[in-house]
């Protein structure tokens, strides 16, 4: 399996909201960044990562824009984000009912066909402008 085809199994774990299967993409010891998420996340701490997006986010989806390996199994991927906010935030606020779109950019590094890691970049500041949190 080449890094492009495991880069979408893990889109499409995320789709599925299935996050055990998220978590066996990855290496053991493979981590996750992203700017909400923090640095470094692995096991367990992924899972709860995803868990949250899923509870705060039920209907979530995750679409590959552009996707490219760079070389070295280093994936270069653009992706969008959409969401209806209706459960609770990771931080206990209570569901807005706002739909999120968050467009976002992921550098994932596999090894064979598993994540060594990811780092996932996206602003922010545009889902507090569209939940309206500010």
């Amino acid at each position: 399996m080449n890094a492009i085809e495991v880069v979408k199994r893990y889109s499409d774990a995320w789709n599925r909201h299935d996050a055990d299967a998220i978590v066996a993409l990855f290496v053991e010891g493979g981590t996750y960044s992203n700017p909400i998420a923090g640095q470094g996340l692995t096991g367990e701490a992924i899972a709860s990562f995803a868990k949250g997006v899923f509870t705060a986010y039920p209907d979530a989806s995750f679409e590959i824009v552009s996707i490219g390996d760079t070389g070295g199994g280093l994936v270069a991927w653009q992706w969008l984000a959409r969401g209806t906010n209706s459960g609770p935030l990771a931080d206990g606020s209570p569901p807005t009912g706002r739909s999120v779109t968050l467009p976002g950019a992921s550098f994932t590094q596999v090894e064979s066909d598993k994540i060594r890691s990811e780092q996932a970049y996206h602003d922010r500041q545009t889902i507090d402008e569209q939940l309206r949190l500010y």
